[in-house]
């Protein structure tokens, strides 16, 4: 199952004047957080040892990682159990799938003042607020699990 895909971004009102690397950079931060929270599956260690390890060391953006090594998408089989049933949550949404993953994007990164939601450039700064924001996310769904019990 796929959760997310450059193709689902480029297919309508994606700006001519943008690479294909912005069209996945939101994804590449996730991805980035996942990789560096041990959520991925193990796997991608064993695959692209390399990339991970530049991935987890910084050196590399997950929007990078992603084009080179997982065509532009993050699919169930990319996370661990733990990563992928947080995965799912994030970014369940009735409408467009999205959930509350693009809810915290779009805020954290106040993206309506951009000029489009793929404005959004690469950088360490952007990286670290959004791993406050998926950790802060992460740490919410684990204890509501933990309530339910």
């Amino acid at each position: 199952m796929i959760l997310d895909s450059v193709v689902f971004h480029t297919e309508e009102d994606y700006p001519s004047s943008l690479g294909l690397e912005h069209a996945a950079t939101h994804m590449g931060y996730y991805w980035s957080w996942i990789v560096r929270r041990d959520l991925h599956n193990p796997q991608w260690n064993e695959l692209e040892a390399t990339d991970v390890n530049a991935l987890k060391a910084q050196q590399i953006s997950g929007a990078h990682f992603l084009l080179q090594h997982m065509s532009g998408c993050l699919e169930d089989r990319d996370f661990n159990e733990e990563g992928l049933r947080f995965s799912l949550f994030y970014y369940d949404d009735e409408e467009e799938g999205y959930g509350r993953f693009m809810e915290d994007y779009i805020q954290a990164l106040n993206t309506p003042e951009l000029p489009s939601f793929y404005h959004v450039e690469i950088s360490a700064s952007k990286q670290v607020l959004l791993d406050a924001v998926f950790d802060h996310a992460l740490l919410e769904w684990r204890q509501s699990l933990r309530s339910d019990i």
